[in-house]
């Protein structure tokens, strides 16, 4: 846990921010005493979830595109497919 003065912190707070989401703890300072801990609300759960649920969201998009292959052959070699859409 890193002490930060309370000028300081004023000074920083985005920054801190930025580290207490990523896990980091500070203590503020007042002449040297310590008066406050700078913590997450939660330590990660909702970047943890909201990234789960990403992960979920990419694996059903991909299960949804492999759904509408099964079973799709071409009539023709792929090189031939290729030069017809092309214009």
């Amino acid at each position: 846990m890193k002490e930060i003065a309370v000028y300081e912190a004023k000074t920083r707070l985005s920054e801190l921010l930025v580290e207490v989401e990523k896990g980091e703890q500070f203590v503020i300072t007042r002449r040297g005493e310590a008066i406050a801990r700078l913590v997450a609300a939660t330590p990660g759960a909702a970047k943890r979830s909201s990234a789960q649920a990403q992960r979920q969201r990419v694996a059903d998009a991909f299960d949804g595109l492999k759904r509408l292959r099964a079973g799709t052959t071409l009539d023709m070699p792929l090189r031939q497919a290729i030069e017809l859409g092309r214009d």
